[in-house]
């Protein structure tokens, strides 16, 4: 298994992942199918190149060359919240999950975090409904602070999101 930071070149087997996983699951993403999946790959190659200062980029998981799994880190650009980053767009095909590829994409992302400077916190919403996501945050030491009502709509269906951060020991 592998995990690295994704790059333009990825851009084609990146959006086959995203498109089918938002197929798959749409309360998990508040992105839908129908806005993702027709996006032109140039699109795709600028969502995946990673920023040079470390503020933005995606992991991915590879079993071989194939792309299992992603991963979105996002840091905030505002002054006054820029301690902080969001992990988002979390997925790995259900035939390559629990082989470990979930929790090596999310230390990737911790550790990614832990090398910026200023950076205090990561946080992240998971899909109150998603236990197996829930589970594998709360063993990294994230923690739920709150639940949003009602934060995703599917079919007419309402679901609630959890909101879950996690503290950096080395802060500056």
């Amino acid at each position: 298994m592998t995990v690295r930071q994704l790059t333009a070149g990825d851009a084609a087997v990146y959006q086959s992942l995203r498109v089918r996983c938002l197929r798959e699951n749409p309360i998990a993403f508040i992105t839908g199918y129908s806005e993702e999946a027709d996006k032109p790959l140039t699109e795709m190659a600028k969502r995946v190149t990673p920023a040079a200062d470390g503020s933005y980029c995606v992991f991915g998981a590879f079993a071989g060359e194939q792309l299992v799994g992603i991963l979105a880190f996002i840091r905030q650009a505002r002054e006054k919240i820029r301690h902080c980053a969001e992990l988002c767009g979390m997925y790995v095909a259900p035939e390559f999950c629990r082989c470990g590829r979930g929790g090596a994409l999310l230390d990737a992302a911790i550790d990614h975090a832990r090398s910026l400077s200023g950076l205090r916190q990561l946080k992240l919403t998971v899909a109150a409904t998603n236990e197996a996501a829930r589970s594998l945050y709360r063993s990294r030491g994230f923690i739920c602070v709150g639940t949003e009502p009602d934060a995703v709509c599917v079919d007419g269906c309402y679901y609630d999101d959890e909101l879950y951060v996690l503290r950096l020991s080395n802060v500056d």
